[in-house]
């Protein structure tokens, strides 16, 4: 997921060695070089499905959402990783965690996760593509990972009259000329939903079917991609 950048700093015990073989002082011509892999900063955006299409379903899928942005946050401390959050459900989307390193502004934030209505899964993906280009403009060297967890149902189009799917799929195409890596996350238990896998095909992403879904799960499914 990340590309890794050569950086230095001065290897001072070798700079020395250096000039004590030429038997002076440090000169300009001893410095010595250490090189080492800067890792680069991750943006991870969880868009995930909050209707009320599957019931429980859908409390389990954001509290595993806010608990792996927490785990993720925490982990990535040091790198200071950006982590949001967007959730569809009712009329449109909501972005309910705007890109943040912060473990506490993050508690704060998604202490209410709403729950409920129609499925607006066009504006989920929207939003979640939204933010990733307008932290990118700020920040052009973050490497964004699209994480969508969903059972694959929609039923409420971006445009009235249009047809759900098909501007969820254009909206996908768009999405992977940017070049955003993506993950499809099927909560659904049984038969893989085609309508995901078909998502995650012109995402240019991967689809992944998690049936026990919970934090861990997903932290896990990031974390193999950022391998």
């Amino acid at each position: 997921m990340r590309a890794n950048q050569p950086d230095a700093i001065i290897d001072l015990p070798a700079t020395l060695r250096a000039s004590l073989i030429r038997g002076s002082e440090v000169e300009l011509r001893d410095l010595q070089a250490k090189q080492f892999l800067q890792r680069q900063r991750a943006l991870i955006v969880f868009v995930i499905d909050a209707s009320e299409s599957m019931g429980q379903g859908s409390l389990e899928r954001m509290k595993a959402a806010k608990g792996a942005i927490l785990g993720l946050l925490t982990a990535a401390y040091q790198n200071r990783d950006q982590v949001a959050l967007v959730s569809f459900g009712g009329e449109r989307a909501q972005v309910l965690l705007r890109p943040t390193s912060s473990v506490l502004l993050a508690q704060q934030q998604l202490r209410k996760l709403p729950l409920g209505g129609a499925t607006p899964f066009a504006d989920g993906l929207w939003q979640g593509w939204q933010l990733i280009r307008t932290q990118r403009q700020k920040q052009p060297s973050l490497q964004p990972l699209l994480v969508i967890v969903s059972d694959g149902e929609a039923n409420l189009p971006l445009s009235p009259g249009g047809n759900v799917y098909d501007e969820l799929f254009g909206l996908a195409l768009q999405v992977a000329r940017d070049q955003i890596q993506s993950v499809v996350i099927d909560s659904r238990g049984g038969v893989g939903n085609e309508k995901l896998q078909q998502l995650a095909r012109r995402l240019g992403g991967r689809y992944t079917q998690i049936r026990d879904l919970h934090a861990g799960r997903l932290i896990e499914a990031v974390q193999t991609l950022e391998r």
